[in-house]
């Protein structure tokens, strides 16, 4: 019998809190800040797995960690010279 969605959210909720102990315990709050907001991007990328399964519950964690990233690097570039994704 394969895997359901409930038993999967189960999944990543236990990774999220996980990464909450880890985030508590990190010295420069800088840090624990930019953990906590990956983990907020990480329940808006779990909604759009309502309709699609994951292959694991680190999934949604890694893009969500991938989205943070690119959305922080987007103010960072120097001016006049295009990143790949802009067109």
């Amino acid at each position: 019998m394969g895997r359901t969605a409930p038993s999967t959210r189960i999944l990543v909720e236990a990774e999220i809190d996980r990464l909450r102990r880890v985030a508590s315990r990190l010295r420069d709050p800088r840090d624990r800040e930019a953990l906590e907001e990956i983990i907020e991007y990480t329940y808006r990328v779990l909604d759009a797995y309502r309709f699609e399964a994951m292959a694991d519950p680190l999934e949604p964690i890694i893009i969500a960690g991938l989205l943070y990233t690119a959305r922080s690097c987007r103010g960072r570039e120097k001016p006049g010279i295009k990143a790949p994704h802009d067109k």
